[in-house]
């Protein structure tokens, strides 16, 4: 019983530290000139990538860089960076992972690690309203609010949400969700994804065209009134007259469109 409990004792003592070793966390904080109808371009694998606006001429950057609770490698961190090229008009974000050590896949087993456990990268950024912005995410949850020009987003596994939006948006994804809110809807836009739902809200006086193709039955539901033709899987409407193109495509999706 003795060995038994001193057993336990060692095995918890090891997990404890084992985990303080396996969260070491690291911040960052920039602020970059970013002209108030500048470009702003994220580039980011895992973590989380949350947006809001101001009427400032500069972009505030700030992130909070850990290691995946999954990873054996928590030196990861310290060798991860924030790469912040370019001012004025353009501006690029990137998270760096060159230092990381490579990560081999060999017979489907990997070798040092998976990208999946590469460390997560949480960034808040405040940009200018009327600023552009491009976001390239792989396994990053993003939010953007607030924004008074075009968005394009291409993720993969993310959920996508877009809040109180006034400009164009083209998001694509491959098995997020894509959740879109528009305070006026007076630009062509486009949504695509594969497996993942999308919510298209917008005021309920919004003119558009609406042309949705899938690969499943009545890949769409509307509070809007549809005038046009509607197939099993594609529809080409009209809503309150017509106006900017709504497009979407999907392979599994559904889209909902929601009057606000």
């Amino acid at each position: 019983m003795r060995n038994g409990s001193f057993a336990v004792a060692v095995f918890v003592a090891v997990t404890a530290v084992r985990l303080l070793q396996a969260s070491p966390i690291r911040h960052f904080h920039q602020v970059v000139a970013l002209d108030v109808n500048g470009h702003l371009a994220i580039d980011t694998h895992n973590g989380s990538v949350t947006v809001t606006t101001w009427k400032q001429p500069n972009v505030q950057i700030d992130a909070r860089i850990e290691a995946d609770p999954q990873s054996d490698t928590p030196g990861d961190v310290e060798k991860t960076n924030i790469k912040v090229t370019g001012s004025g008009s353009s501006v690029r974000i990137e998270s760096d992972y060159s230092a990381v050590s490579s990560r081999v896949s060999w017979l489907g087993f990997s070798i040092g690690g998976s990208q999946s456990n590469l460390p997560l990268v949480h960034y808040t950024i405040t940009m200018p309203a009327a600023a552009a912005l491009n976001i390239d995410e792989h396994n990053s949850k993003v939010m953007v609010t607030g924004l008074r020009n075009d968005l394009t987003i291409d993720g993969h596994n993310g959920a996508i949400a877009v809040r109180d939006h006034d400009g164009a948006a083209k998001v694509e994804t491959h098995n997020g969700s894509i959740s879109v809110a528009f305070a006026r809807f007076n630009r062509a836009s486009r949504f695509e994804t594969h497996n993942g739902d999308v919510e298209v809200r917008m005021p309920a006086g919004s003119r558009f065209d609406l042309n949705a193709e899938g690969h499943r039955s009545r890949p769409v539901t509307s509070d809007f009134a549809l005038t046009g033709s509607r197939e099993d899987s594609d529809v080409s409407a009209h809503v309150n007259g017509g106006g900017p193109e709504l497009r979407f495509s999907t392979h599994n999706g559904m889209l909902h469109l929601v009057k606000q």
